[in-house]
């Protein structure tokens, strides 16, 4: 048995989600890195574990907000966007690669003292 397709099924089909990519851009480097940060926070006693999980969190999140950059250039040449508007996003996308390397710097930083406190913590402690 086959289904035909009607012009209101076509209509539906062609109606697809179609986000800017400056709005892939705000999503990726805002929203996303933030929910990531969210959902692995230690919100109880600093541990290790804990310490761990929070920059690896946050590395993430920066790699997420790197490929959102990028993949916004990419939908922007794949629709053929005049070149102005490529070249500022790919000026954006060089600041956000920018950006998220600092953060990742220096969340091994963050992540570096904070395993320094616990060893303190855990020598006063003893």
């Amino acid at each position: 048995m086959r289904a035909t397709l009607t012009a209101d099924d076509d209509a539906a089909m062609s109606r697809s989600v179609r986000l800017r990519p400056i709005a892939i851009m705000a999503l990726g480097t805002i929203v996303l890195p933030l929910a990531i940060v969210a959902m692995f926070n230690s919100y109880g006693p600093l541990t290790e574990e804990g310490a761990i999980r929070m920059a690896f969190a946050s590395v993430a999140g920066q790699v997420m907000a790197i490929l959102s950059g990028i993949v916004a250039v990419g939908i922007a040449v794949q629709r053929r966007y005049s070149i102005p508007r490529i070249a500022i996003l790919g000026t954006l996308t060089l600041v956000i690669v920018a950006v998220a390397v600092g953060v990742c710097t220096s969340a091994g930083d963050l992540l570096l003292s904070r395993l320094d406190l616990i060893a303190e913590t855990d020598l006063l402690n003893q």
